[in-house]
């Protein structure tokens, strides 16, 4: 969150909630990636890992949605994964495609993710109360609700 001079500096913007948020989550993000780096991953490939692990045997075209990410930046998520020894692809349900599966390697580094991001959402959101944690964490969930429903419809009138 901005300082009231943080937010001053960018005059009317600096009120905007979008821009604030923006914000937050580069500095965030920034300090979740600092912590990932002795794990050789970043956020999102770590984010990769976890969903393998929840969901083996998923595709690639699967892993991307799930990601948000394009074609090629899935396959080159899945190619670092697997140079890095987490993951092994396996015949899928046709030809075209591969099951992502994670290793025993990946197992591990699976567990060392979920007690990194821990430790870091302690420290990022220390500032919060257990119940201001709770509530914010609800009202994320409900502004993702209504930006999907809004970029559905756009889909839709697009």
């Amino acid at each position: 969150m901005w300082t009231m001079e943080e937010a001053a500096a960018f005059g009317a913007l600096g009120e905007r909630l979008g821009l604030q948020l923006h914000s937050t989550d580069v500095r965030i993000m920034a300090g979740l990636a600092a912590r990932l780096t002795s794990l050789n991953v970043t956020p999102a490939r770590a984010t990769a890992i976890v969903y393998i692990a929840l969901n083996a045997g998923c595709d690639q075209v699967t892993l991307g949605r799930a990601l948000g990410i394009n074609r090629a930046s899935t396959m080159k998520a899945v190619d670092e994964l697997e140079a890095l020894g987490a993951i092994e692809r396996r015949p899928g349900r046709d030809r075209r495609t591969n099951a992502l599966h994670l290793t025993a390697a990946g197992e591990i580094l699976r567990t060392r993710i979920e007690e990194a991001t821990l430790a870091h959402d302690r420290e990022a959101f220390a500032a919060l109360t257990e119940e201001e944690r709770a509530q914010f964490s609800r009202l994320l969930a409900k502004l993702r609700r209504g930006a999907t429903v809004e970029a559905g419809a756009e889909a839709v009138e697009g």
